[in-house]
């Protein structure tokens, strides 16, 4: 699989200090995943070694092969 990165993305992993293999954990393994658009979507994780509630990545997924980091959050929360 192919990751690429944005700016933003870039910049909230160092603030949150969450790594690239955390990103990836969650986009290829999430706990859930919530549709945006046609190709955009948040996957979301509680990784056990962080205090965090829990991570979320907003990805756009391009034939399950390329991803593309939009953006990384912590303490996201899930609305039901």
């Amino acid at each position: 699989m192919e990751f690429k990165y944005s700016s933003h993305a870039v910049s909230r992993m160092i603030e949150r200090k969450i790594s690239t293999q955390e990103v990836e954990l969650v986009v290829n393994d999430p706990d859930g995943k919530i549709k945006q658009s046609k190709d955009k979507y948040i996957c979301y994780k509680k990784l056990k070694n962080r205090k965090d509630n829990l991570i979320a990545v907003v990805a756009v997924i391009k034939n399950r092969v390329f991803f593309e980091i939009i953006t990384v959050m912590v303490n996201f929360e899930v609305k039901k």
